[in-house]
């Protein structure tokens, strides 16, 4: 009896360890797409300033206030309706996750890309395409 409890052992510890980590989402999951939407009405409205200030630590040191508020200046499709198109995570980061918009008339893309900072998940990056 005390052998079959020995043979069975390692199998119950592998199915406790799938129990209790196999369902578990890296942090962030879900988050992202929020945290875009919000960061893109806020330019929308002219709150460049606000929307900039929301921003991770990275995206203000490549990215000034002067220069990010003359990005949406010279990129007006950015205050117009933009219909999310996909949020997809970062391949080789598997932390960032690319979320995609596209405007209809210009058919221009804008990508925020969304992932932790040091207290939160944060706009970390934007791309236009």
């Amino acid at each position: 009896m005390f052998s079959n409890f020995i043979r069975t052992l390692p199998l119950l510890i592998l199915i406790t360890n799938f129990l209790a980590c196999g369902d578990k989402k890296p942090q962030g999951d879900g988050m992202e797409k929020p945290i875009a939407d919000a960061f893109l009405k806020l330019i929308n409205n002219g709150k460049t300033e606000e929307a900039w200030d929301s921003t991770s630590v990275e995206f203000k040191s490549y990215m000034g206030k002067a220069q990010f508020q003359s990005t949406v200046t010279m990129n007006p499709f950015l205050k117009k309706a933009l219909t999310f198109d996909k949020a997809e995570k970062d391949a080789q980061s598997k932390v960032l996750t690319y979320c995609s918009y596209k405007e209809a008339i210009s058919k221009k893309t804008i990508v925020v890309i969304v992932g932790p900072d040091q207290d939160a998940v944060r706009v970390q990056g934007m791309k236009i395409e």
